[in-house]
């Protein structure tokens, strides 16, 4: 019974202990206490490492509970086992999936018009502690399982899916109005309006909610045939992979757009 208490409130306090790292990783980038690196690369594993342990502890628990029909410690072994499982969730699947997978290609910027993809015009200059530069890295060479590739060939390979909106019987006008108010339901900062005679552009930000990692966005309308064409390209500012973040972002986003 000692035993069993003592596990349960191990798992329990492991978990306190990581979840407080990871705010702490988190918010102290928001903060600009530190950039991303240190935060992200530095500071938030050991809340994963610290997250393993009450898991682990949390599984003792569990086991020593179902052989000995105890429910010693239950609180805190319930609670540690479960809080663990849903703190270490997305981190450890987006590392298995780019590491072990390899399902989630190094890029982090998706356009649906990979020929002529949308560029920022607003954005451009507004991109504080941006690393990546504005320009599409489409033609970039990348290295992926022992093979070169431009990130446009990953795009296709992985994400065959994403391509440009195009909706017959509709002007470009209407399908702008639609375009912005599927980006304001999507939450996103609106940072540029330019409607134009031919359709218009619609930049925007859109940022993670524990570390404020930015990706920025634009959507361009333009006419197609009897109808119009709509485009959108997601850049994440930091980093070589965005883990499927942007490709996830326009599929929403396009999702929303087809039930406006």
């Amino acid at each position: 019974m000692r035993f069993m208490t003592t596990t349960a409130r191990l798992s329990f306090a492991a978990l306190i202990v990581s979840a407080a790292i990871a705010l702490a990783a988190g918010f102290g980038t928001r903060l600009h206490l530190w950039d991303y690196q240190v935060g992200l690369l530095k500071i938030f594993p050991y809340s994963l490492y610290v997250g393993l342990a009450a898991l682990a502890f949390g599984i003792v628990w569990m086991v020593c509970a179902v052989v000995s029909a105890s429910a010693a410690g239950a609180r805190f072994g319930v609670i540690g086992f479960a809080g663990s499982i849903a703190l270490l969730w997305i981190p450890l699947r987006d590392i298995y999936l780019v590491s072990i997978d390899h399902s989630i290609p190094p890029i982090h910027d998706i356009s649906t018009d990979t020929e002529h993809a949308p560029e920022f015009v607003t954005l451009r200059n507004n991109r504080p502690g941006a690393i990546t530069p504005p320009d599409y890295d489409g033609p970039r060479p990348v290295v992926f399982l022992g093979r070169l590739y431009t990130t446009e060939a990953l795009q296709k390979l992985y994400y065959g899916d994403i391509k440009s909106a195009s909706i017959l019987g509709i002007t470009p006008a209407k399908l702008f109005q639609h375009a912005l108010a599927a980006a304001q339901d999507m939450g996103w900062n609106i940072v540029a309006v330019a409607p134009d005679s031919s359709g218009g552009r619609i930049e925007a930000t859109d940022a993670t909610l524990l570390f404020g990692l930015t990706s920025d966005i634009v959507i361009r309308v333009r006419p197609a045939g009897i109808g119009a064409r709509l485009d959108i390209r997601s850049k994440s500012r930091v980093g070589i992979s965005d883990f499927g973040r942007n490709a996830r972002r326009i599929r929403a986003y396009l999702k929303k757009l087809a039930g406006s």
